[in-house]
C-alpha cells in the first residue's frame, strides 16, 4: 500500500486535532458518512456531494492509502438539491482510525472501525431520559456538570376542566419531561416505554446493572428497566378512579428558556380520552410481564390498572383529544383509535393469555396490516405487532405466518426505497421528528433481520441508521454529544438554559422539516426538504428534542450491539 509523507501529516493532524470532535477540517463536509464510525462486519458506505471525483482512497492513521475504489454516480436527488456519488468499502473490516480521501488531499472526518461501535452512544441516548426525569435533583455524582435542582414535584396539581372534574387535585410525581418543553403525555410516554420494553423483551440482559450511572444503579436489576420503571410509575398516577386516563400534565402555555426549578406556571392535569387511556393500557400490560419476576407486586398492579382502563375504553370507544381553548402545549391530538385498541388488546392477551383480548386483537387488527408511517399516532399498530412477534408462541401457526409474511412485506418495500434512493436511506418525506421515522424505519428492519436472519434486512437497518450519524443531507450527526458536526443547539430547555456550552448529551434531534412550522421566527438556508434544519435553539420544528424520537434510538443501537 502506498504512503504519502504530505497525506501522512495531513491524517495525522486531523485524527489527532479532531479529539475535541469541534476542529474545522476543510472540505470535509462534501463526506457524508457515519461519523461514529463502522463494525468490522457492517456495511460500510458513504456519500460525496457536488464533485466530479470518480474514486477514493481509505487511509489510516498512519497515512497510509489501505483500500481504494471508484465511487458510483447515483445521480441527482431532487429533494437534497445534490449531485450524489457513493463509495463503499464494505470488504475492509480491519478495526482502527481511517479518513476517507477524494482528488489527493480533501479528507472526510475521522472515524473508526471497532467492534461494540455503538457502547458509549447507547448509554447517553438512554441515560437522556435520566436527564429528564422531573420531580427530583439531578445530583453531580450521576449528572456531572449537568446537574440541576429538582424540578416540579408536581404534587396538588389542579384539574382542568377538560378532565371532567370540577374539583379535587392530583399527585403526579415523576415521569419523564416530554421534549423540549416541560410537559408530560401519556400518549408519547407509553408509545416510547412500549419500543424500549421490546429491546428488552428481546435481549433482557442488554443494559445490565451499574452500566448507567444512575441512583438505582446497584440495586441488581438492569438500568434501563429501572429508568423505564421511573416513567412508568408516573404514568400509573394518571389513571382516574372510573379507569379512564389524563391525557397530559402542562401548564396552560409554555415556558420561556428557563431551568426547570425556575418554572412558575400552574401545572393541570389535562384532558381524558380513548387514545391515552388504551395507550396506558397497553404499555402497562407489557411492563406487567417484563416486571413480574422483579417485582411481581407492582406488576400485578400494573396489569390490574391495565385491564380497568381497557374496560373504560371499551365503554368511551369514541372520546378524542384536542387542546381546549386556553392550552397552546403539546396536544398529541387523535381521533383514530383502531390502532390503539389493537395495541392493547395485543399486549393485554400475550400477558393473560384470556381469549376475550384475543377477540378484540382480530376486531382491530385489520388483517394485520403494519403502518409504515410517519405519524407517532399510527405507529402504536407497529407497537402491537412487534410484541406479537417476540411472542410468537403464543399465536396459532396461521397468526404467526400472517403476521410475518406482513411484516417482511413493510421490510422490503423498505428495502426497495433504500435501493432507489442515492443516499441508500427508505425516507422520502420530511415532516416533525422526520429522524424518529427513520429510526422507526430502521427498527421495522431490525425485526425483520431478528425473524429471518436475513443479512439483507440488517444491511438496510444500517443504511438507515447511518442516516443519523452524518450520513445525510446536512451532514450532521444528529445525536447530541457526538461526532464531528454535531448538534449544539437544540431546542431543549435545560440545554438552552444551564450555561454550559455543550447540550446535554444522547438527544436525538428532530431532523429536516420540510413544513418549517417555526419560518417566521427560524431563517432557512435551503428550501429542499432534505436541507429543512437548522441547529437554532428557537428551531422547535427542525431542532427539538423528544422521548419518541430517542426510543427508537434506543433499539436500534441495542439491536446493532447485540448481532454485530
Amino acid at each position: 500500500m502506498k504512503k504519502n509523507p504530505i497525506l501522512l501529516l495531513l491524517a495525522f493532524a486531523f485524527i489527532l486535532g479532531c479529539e475535541s470532535k469541534k476542529e474545522i477540517i476543510p472540505n470535509a463536509e462534501m463526506f457524508r458518512l457515519n461519523q461514529l464510525g463502522y463494525y468490522p462486519n457492517s456495511v460500510k458506505q458513504f456519500v460525496v456531494i457536488d464533485t466530479l471525483v470518480k474514486a477514493f482512497e481509505l487511509v489510516d492513521e498512519n497515512g497510509t492509502t489501505v483500500f481504494s475504489d471508484k465511487l458510483t454516480n447515483k445521480g441527482f436527488w431532487g429533494i437534497s438539491g445534490e449531485k450524489v456519488m457513493m463509495g463503499d468499502f464494505s470488504s475492509f473490516a480491519k478495526p482502527g482510525k481511517y479518513t476517507l480521501m477524494v482528488d489527493g488531499s480533501i479528507l472526510s472526518f475521522p472515524f473508526e472501525i471497532k467492534e461494540k461501535l455503538y457502547d458509549e452512544a447507547l448509554r447517553a441516548a438512554i441515560k437522556s431520559y435520566f436527564f429528564q426525569r422531573a420531580s427530583m435533583p439531578i445530583e453531580e455524582k450521576y449528572g456531572g456538570i449537568y446537574q440541576r435542582a429538582a424540578g416540579h414535584t408536581d404534587m396538588n396539581c389542579v384539574y382542568h376542566p377538560s378532565t371532567g372534574k370540577t374539583s379535587g387535585r392530583l399527585d403526579s410525581p415523576g415521569g419523564w419531561y416530554d421534549a423540549g418543553d416541560y410537559g408530560k403525555y401519556i400518549g408519547n410516554a407509553s408509545v416510547s416505554v412500549g419500543q424500549m420494553l421490546n429491546l428488552i423483551e428481546m435481549f433482557p440482559d442488554i443494559i445490565p446493572d451499574n452500566t448507567l450511572n444512575i441512583p438505582e444503579s446497584g440495586n441488581g436489576i438492569s438500568d434501563l428497566l429501572d429508568e423505564l420503571k421511573y416513567e412508568l410509575d408516573w404514568i400509573l398516577t394518571m389513571q382516574d378512579d372510573d379507569g379512564g386516563v389524563y391525557h397530559k400534565l402542562t401548564a396552560k402555555n409554555f415556558s420561556g428558556f428557563i431551568m426547570p426549578e425556575d418554572y412558575n406556571l400552574e401545572r393541570l392535569v389535562i384532558g381524558k380520552g380513548t387514545a391515552a387511556t388504551l395507550n396506558f393500557s397497553a404499555v402497562l400490560a407489557q411492563a406487567s410481564r417484563l416486571y413480574k419476576k422483579i417485582d411481581p407486586e407492582w406488576s400485578g398492579k400494573a396489569l390490574q390498572a391495565s385491564e380497568k382502563a381497557f374496560g373504560w375504553a371499551l365503554l368511551n370507544d369514541d372520546i378524542p383529544y384536542t387542546n381546549p381553548e386556553d392550552v397552546v402545549t403539546g396536544a398529541y391530538d387523535d381521533d383514530v383509535f383502531d390502532d390503539d385498541f389493537s395495541w392493547a388488546a395485543s399486549e393485554l392477551f400475550i400477558t393473560t393469555r384470556n381469549r376475550k383480548y384475543a377477540d378484540y386483537m382480530e376486531t382491530y387488527d385489520q388483517a394485520y396490516i403494519h403502518q409504515l408511517t410517519n405519524s407517532w399516532k399510527l405507529f402504536v399498530r407497529n407497537n402491537g405487532f412487534h410484541s406479537l412477534l417476540l411472542n410468537r408462541d403464543k399465536l396459532d401457526v396461521y397468526k404467526v405466518d400472517n403476521l410475518t409474511q406482513g411484516h417482511l412485506k413493510l421490510a422490503d418495500s423498505l428495502l426497495n426505497k433504500i435501493t432507489n434512493n442515492p443516499y441508500h436511506v427508505a425516507l422520502d418525506r420530511y415532516e416533525w421528528g422526520s429522524n424518529s421515522d427513520v429510526l422507526n424505519q430502521a427498527m421495522i428492519l431490525c425485526f425483520a433481520h431478528y425473524l429471518t436472519g436475513n443479512e439483507k434486512y440488517l444491511v438496510g437497518a444500517e443504511q438507515i441508521n447511518d442516516y443519523i450519524f452524518g450520513k445525510n443531507a446536512m451532514g450532521y450527526c444528529f445525536l447530541t454529544g457526538f461526532g464531528f458536526k454535531r448538534v449544539m443547539h437544540p431546542h431543549h430547555r435545560p440545554s438552552g438554559a444551564d450555561g454550559i456550552d455543550d447540550p446535554i448529551p444522547g438527544f436525538i434531534a428532530g431532523g429536516p422539516n420540510n413544513h418549517r412550522q417555526d419560518k417566521s421566527q427560524v431563517n432557512y438556508p435551503s428550501e429542499f426538504p432534505a436541507k429543512a434544519y437548522m441547529d437554532l435553539q428557537a428551531s422547535y420544528a427542525s431542532n427539538e428534542v423528544c422521548l419518541n424520537w430517542n426510543a427508537p434510538a434506543v433499539f436500534v443501537m441495542g439491536y446493532l450491539q447485540m448481532v454485530r
